[in-house]
């Protein structure tokens, strides 16, 4: 939690405002990064029917316990679920249109949220929670893929994170750094994540062999984010997110060690308040005047993901990733995140679905919003000063059956908060998924 919300002058206590709530290919899951591909269908019946007619239909159940085990604020436990449906029609099967896919998906999601209620850290070590906790449709969409699949298009109601800044294992981990994308591009912008739909239109060109341009624009709008408001679904259009991302695929050739690197950025055109200046370039904590208003933002990033050993066909193997991003320092509640570790899928011949994993993050809260916090301690109020976070996780997936999977994980959490407070926290968590 970072405690980015401007103090209205002259002074007022200030309290931490709460920030937190795959695939190879090019593009993102098909049904928004909660949504596992469904699985082969060896018994036919009215959905292998519905199939072969051009509609695939996916309804999963995800759970993320989490329980406090030292260190925070408090020990305790909290749960959280999620419920979905989810339609993807092939319309060259379903109408004659080859090459198009329309995606409908609705979600229920309720529990409650760990890291608000114990811990008070920054990044949420329930991933899953957030994002109204209601039922809400998540994903409206049409892609229409020409030039023999090298250009696709794509219009309608779904996520920013479907098309940029994603890596195959981002979603392997409970933590909320890690999933579904990394967390500093929803706090410094409009950049929107499964499930929280924004009004957008993407394009992306294959321009060279596995390399592609992707380019888009979304609607900002955070007020359909909120408990009960997810069916308010008409567009706003007084601000937009404008992403740019070039992702390269390696390594493809058969019994190669495949990777992917993506490098974009992206224009936010929303008004914010500077974090720490007033209009004349002083500390509006100590001036008493409104904080000058920034006219846009913007962030950037690089990742990638690269296999480097492999345990046996397909995507079994050992693979190391990474991920680094920066944002605009007038605005930008972590301007400077890094994160990184390996998964390894497939390690033993009698488990090839099994995956274990590690993950580190580093997390850098914006050093003027340090400095603001300095200026309202000279003032008397009881402000911690926030610099860094750092955090680690542990994970084992255990293929349970072809439908379900239980992936126990443990978290470490340093500098709880990004301030020396409360001391570091240890969080057991257990992560249940039943794809129908």
């Amino acid at each position: 939690m970072i405690a980015d919300t401007p103090p209205a002058p002259p002074v007022i206590l200030v309290q931490p405002v709460q920030v937190a709530a795959a695939a190879t290919a090019q593009s993102g899951p098909p049904a928004g990064p909660q949504t596992p591909p469904p699985t082969t269908d060896t018994h036919p019946g009215w959905r292998t029917r519905l199939k072969d007619k051009g509609v695939t239909l996916t309804f999963s159940y995800v759970s993320e316990s989490a329980a406090s085990i030292s260190g925070g604020r408090d020990q305790g436990a909290a749960y959280t679920q999620q419920l979905l449906a989810s339609a993807v029609v092939d319309t060259g099967k379903a109408f004659g249109l080859d090459g198009g896919k329309i995606i409908a998906t609705i979600i229920h999601r309720k529990g409650e949220d760990l890291t608000a209620t114990r811990i008070g850290n920054l990044f949420e070590v329930q991933e899953l929670f957030g994002g109204g906790q209601d039922l809400r449709p998540a994903e409206l969409s049409y892609e229409q893929q020409l030039n023999g699949g090298k250009t696709a298009l794509k219009i309608g109601l779904y996520h920013t994170g479907d098309d940029f800044a994603t890596l195959p294992s981002g979603c392997q981990f409970q933590n909320f750094a890690f999933c579904p994308r990394p967390t500093t591009l929803f706090y410094n912008s409009g950049f929107s994540g499964f499930p929280i739909p924004r009004w957008g239109v993407r394009a992306r060109q294959e321009i060279a062999r596995n390399l592609t341009v992707t380019v888009a624009a979304f609607e900002v709008n955070a007020y359909r984010a909120q408990t009960g408001s997810g069916w308010q679904l008409a567009p706003r259009f007084d601000s937009f997110v404008l992403p740019v991302e070039l992702g390269w695929k390696f390594g493809q050739q058969d019994g190669g060690l495949p990777g992917l690197l993506r490098v974009g950025g992206l224009v936010d055109t929303t008004d914010k308040p500077d974090v720490r200046d007033d209009a004349n370039g002083n500390s509006y904590a100590l001036s008493g005047l409104a904080p000058a208003i920034r006219q846009e933002r913007w962030s950037a990033w690089i990742m990638g993901e690269k296999m480097i050993a492999r345990f046996g066909s397909g995507d079994r193997g050992l693979a190391l990733f990474g991920t680094m991003t920066l944002s605009d320092k007038h605005t930008a509640r972590v301007p400077f995140f890094l994160s990184g570790g390996f998964v390894a899928r497939g390690p033993w011949d009698s488990r090839p679905k099994d995956n274990f994993g590690v993950g580190l993050v580093y997390a850098r809260v914006n050093p003027r919003i340090a400095d603001r916090q300095r200026d309202q301690q000279s003032l008397g109020q009881a402000v911690d000063v926030q610099t860094w976070e750092a955090s680690g996780e542990l994970f084992y997936g255990w293929q349970a059956t072809r439908s379900l999977l239980l992936r126990p994980n443990l978290q470490y959490i340093h500098r709880v908060g990004a301030t020396s407070r409360y001391p570091d926290a240890v969080v057991g968590g257990l992560t249940v998924k039943l794809i129908l």
